[in-house]
C-alpha cells in the first residue's frame, strides 16, 4: 500500500468560515451505535489506547456515545479515565454547538462519577472548535474517524477556503461536495488497520465528481462494508439526502459486505442483524428479512469506477448481467449514446417563428414535453443554428441570421462559451451536427420516474435535456422495448443518482451502464414482442420478454424485482 501524504507548510490562515449550521444534519442515536459497532469501537476493545476522531461534532450525537463507550473499556480494562485526555478528539467549526457538546459530555461523565472539575478537563482536551480539514494534515494518525460528515456544496463556500480545500485534498474534483473532503482527509489520517466509519450521502459513490475518491479508496483501502439507508429513517429531521454507510480500513481489500436497510420503525432489529452478519458472515448465503437484506461480495470495484447501492440481490444480479452482456453503447454494433444541444441562451436559440432566419438555418427542435405522451409530439420550437458542416458560419453570408443575432450580441457576448473565444460571440455551447436531425433515434428525457424512450424518425433535433441514442444496427423499435423494461431499468436504479422525490438522472454516463444482448441474439418472436410492446407503451409485457431475453430466473425475479 502506497504512503500517503500531504504537505501543509506552506498553508495560509483564513479569516471566513462557512455559514454556521449550513450543511448540518444529526443522526438518530439507532444509527450512531450501529456505526461505532461496525467500526469495532466497542467497550470491549482497549479505547484509552486508541485515538478516536469525530470530525464533525455537532451537539455530540457520535461524540456521547463515544465518550459513553470509553468510559466502559477503561472499567473493562482497568483503565483510569483521567490518562484518556488525547484518546477522543472531536472537532466542530461551530462554537456555539461544540459548547452544546461540552455540556452533555460534562455531564455523561459527572454521571460516571467523575469530578467536575476534571470532568471539564477532559471535555475541553476533546472537543475542538476549528476547521477539521484545514487541521487534519497536522493532526496524529487515528485508529478511528467516525461521524456524519457536512452536505455543504463547494461553490456555497467562500472562494478562498474552497481552494484551500482543493489544494489539500485532490479528490474534490468540479462540483464537488464537501463531503468528499473529509472522506479523504479521514482516510489519510488513519493508522494500518484504521477505521473511517461515515454515514453520508451516497451521491459520491455514482456521480461524476466521486470518481477521483473512489480511485483513492479502491487503490489504497479496503471497503469493508455499504449499507444503504434510503429508507432507514437515519435522521433526526426528514431531508432529501440519500444516506448510506460505508465502512472503510487503511488494509488490502477483501470482501464486502453490502447491505441495504429498510423499514425505519424496527430500527433495532435491522441494526442487530446486519451487526451479527457482518461479524458472522456466509459467503454465497445472502440473509433477508422485513427490514434488511444483505450479502458478502468477493470483489469490489476498481478505479473510478461508479459503486452502484442498493438490495444486495439486485446488485449480485447487476454484476451477472454486466459480466455476461455488453454495454448499449458499442462501436460493433455503431449505437452511440449522446445528448441534444445547449445554447447559452435559450430565448435567443430558441424560437417557434418559421420565417425569423433563412430557413436553411432553423432546424426543428425536440423538447422534452414533446416526449411526456410516450410518442414525439413536436411543438413546434426551432433551434436557432450558426453551424454548418464546416463550422461557424460567415453572418455575412446569411444577413437575417446576421441581423436577428446582432440585436442580442452584448447578451450573447456575456456567456462563458463566448469569453474563450469572443470572435465566435454567436456559437451554440454544443457544435450542432445538423445530420443528426434526419437520422432515426431513441430519445430519453433526462429527469423521470422510470425510462421513457422515445422514437424519433427524423423530424427534430435534440434539446440538451434529452439524451439520444442512435444505432447503425438496432431496430430501434426492439431497444425502446427492451429499454422499457424493469431490466434496463434496474441498470438506472443502481447507478443513476436520486433526486428530491426519487427522481432519476437518465444521462449519458448511467445510460452507458446498461448492458444489452446483441441484436442479432434476439429471436424474431422476443423481437416483435419488445417492439410491440414499445408501441403500445406496455411495460409488463417488456419486462417479461426481456426477463426470457437475459435469462433471468424465477428466483432473481422474486428477489430482485418482486415477482
Amino acid at each position: 500500500m502506497q504512503q500517503l501524504s500531504l504537505r501543509t507548510k506552506d498553508r495560509k490562515p483564513l479569516h471566513q468560515k462557512p455559514a454556521e449550521g449550513k450543511g448540518v444534519v444529526y443522526t438518530k442515536p439507532w444509527v450512531t451505535e450501529l456505526i461505532l459497532d461496525l467500526a469495532g469501537y466497542v467497550a470491549e476493545a482497549d479505547l484509552a489506547s486508541a485515538i478516536a476522531i469525530e470530525p464533525a461534532a455537532g451537539d455530540g450525537a457520535f461524540l456521547l456515545p463515544m465518550v459513553r463507550r470509553l468510559i466502559k473499556s477503561c472499567v473493562i480494562h482497568n483503565r483510569a479515565l483521567i490518562e484518556c485526555s488525547t484518546s477522543i478528539l472531536a472537532y466542530e467549526l461551530n462554537e456555539s454547538s461544540a459548547e452544546n457538546a461540552k455540556a452533555v459530555v460534562v455531564d455523561a461523565l459527572k454521571n460516571e462519577g467523575v469530578t467536575k472539575a476534571e470532568a471539564y478537563r477532559l471535555a475541553n482536551s476533546w472537543i475542538k472548535v476549528g476547521d477539521y480539514l484545514l487541521d487534519a494534515p497536522d493532526l496524529p494518525a487515528a485508529d478511528f474517524v467516525i461521524g456524519n460528515p457536512p452536505y455543504i456544496r463547494l461553490e456555497d463556500i467562500p472562494e478562498l477556503i474552497c481552494d484551500d480545500y482543493r489544494a489539500l485534498y485532490p479528490t474534490m474534483k468540479g462540483r464537488a461536495d464537501i463531503y468528499v473532503g473529509f472522506y479523504e482527509a479521514a482516510l489519510r489520517q488513519l493508522k494500518p488497520e484504521g477505521t473511517c466509519a461515515f454515514i453520508c450521502a451516497d451521491r459520491w459513490m455514482l456521480n461524476q465528481y466521486g470518481g477521483e475518491l473512489r480511485k483513492f479508496i479502491t487503490g489504497n483501502f479496503s471497503v469493508d462494508a455499504v449499507i444503504e439507508m434510503h429508507n432507514a429513517n437515519a435522521f433526526e429531521e426528514e431531508v432529501n439526502a440519500y444516506p448510506a454507510i460505508t465502512i472503510i480500513r487503511r488494509k488490502l481489500q477483501g470482501r464486502v459486505m453490502v447491505a441495504a436497510a429498510g423499514n425505519g420503525s424496527v430500527t433495532g432489529q435491522a441494526a442487530h442483524a446486519i451487526i451479527e452478519y457482518f461479524q458472522h458472515p456466509i459467503v454465497g448465503v445472502a440473509k433477508t428479512d422485513a427490514h434488511v437484506s444483505m450479502t458478502i461480495v468477493d470483489d469490489w470495484f476498481h478505479g473510478v469506477a461508479p459503486w452502484p447501492c442498493g438490495s444486495p440481490d439486485r446488485l449480485k444480479l447487476l454484476r451477472r448481467l454486466e459480466n455476461a452482456f455488453e454495454p448499449l453503447e458499442s462501436v460493433d454494433t455503431g449505437t452511440k449514446v449522446g445528448i441534444g444541444v445547449a445554447t447559452g441562451l435559450d430565448e435567443v436559440f430558441i424560437t417557434k417563428d418559421a420565417t425569423l432566419v433563412e430557413q436553411e438555418r432553423l432546424l426543428p427542435l425536440a423538447m422534452a414535453h414533446d416526449t411526456t405522451s410516450g410518442r414525439l409530439k413536436w411543438s413546434g420550437n426551432y433551434l436557432v443554428n450558426p453551424w454548418n458542416g464546416s463550422g461557424l458560419v460567415e453572418l455575412d453570408t446569411y444577413p437575417r441570421l446576421k441581423a436577428y443575432l446582432e440585436q442580442y450580441e452584448p447578451e450573447l457576448k456575456l456567456r462563458h462559451t463566448a469569453q474563450k473565444t469572443p470572435k465566435n460571440w454567436y456559437k451554440t455551447i454544443d457544435k450542432v451536427n445538423a445530420a443528426l436531425t434526419a437520422r432515426a433515434k431513441l430519445y430519453i428525457p433526462d429527469i423521470k420516474d422510470r425510462f421513457n424512450p422515445v422514437l424519433d424518425n427524423g423530424e427534430a433535433y435534440p434539446h440538451h435535456n434529452l439524451y439520444f441514442i442512435h444505432s447503425d444496427i438496432w431496430d430501434l423499435e426492439v431497444l425502446g422495448g427492451l429499454l422499457l423494461s424493469q431490466v434496463a431499468q434496474l441498470f438506472i436504479d443502481m447507478y443513476g443518482v436520486k433526486m428530491r422525490g426519487g427522481w432519476l438522472r437518465f444521462q449519458a454516463q448511467y445510460l452507458r451502464k446498461v448492458r444489452v444482448p446483441r441484436p442479432d441474439q434476439i429471436s424474431s418472436v422476443l423481437a416483435d414482442k419488445l417492439r410491440v410492446a414499445f408501441r403500445q407503451r406496455d411495460y409488463y409485457s417488456a419486462t417479461e420478454a426481456a426477463f426470457e431475453l437475459y435469462g433471468i430466473t424465477i428466483q432473481e425475479r422474486k428477489h430482485a424485482f418482486g415477482h
